[in-house]
């Protein structure tokens, strides 16, 4: 099941992400509602359409984002193997768990360093 949901959100993803797509949802907007005023459809129709389509873009929001949070943790992964792998200082391992403040004085911390010239500070 996790594979089939993997392979969903990962087809949503580049589906939604294609430069074509803005266009052709545009295109049928304008076409729906010419049609819809031409042939006098009811306002409910149109409310239902709406809340189908609302219903839609949340779901591939959703199947994106988690596309996207899994690409985050992969990624989030390998720079930590890289950082265990390289002669830098292990404190930067795991550096998005912290919090942001954290986060900027391992930063100004890293540029002092760089300002005094220290070699180690270079190898990051």
């Amino acid at each position: 099941m996790r594979w089939r949901f993997r392979q969903i959100s990962d087809l949503a993803a580049s589906w939604a992400g294609h430069r074509v797509l803005p266009v052709a949802l545009i295109a049928f907007v304008v076409i729906w509602t010419a049609v819809g005023l031409n042939f006098s459809f009811p306002r409910r129709w149109f409310l239902l359409t709406n809340t189908f389509c609302t219903l839609i873009a949340f779901f591939v929001v959703l199947l994106v984002q988690h596309a996207q949070n899994r690409d985050t943790k992969a990624l989030h992964a390998k720079l930590d193997e890289l950082i265990r792998s390289s002669e830098a200082g292990n404190h930067w391992i795991a550096a998005e768990k912290r919090d942001a403040d954290a986060i900027e004085a391992m930063r100004r911390q890293h540029q002092a360093q760089i300002r005094e010239g220290k070699p180690e500070a270079r190898r990051i």
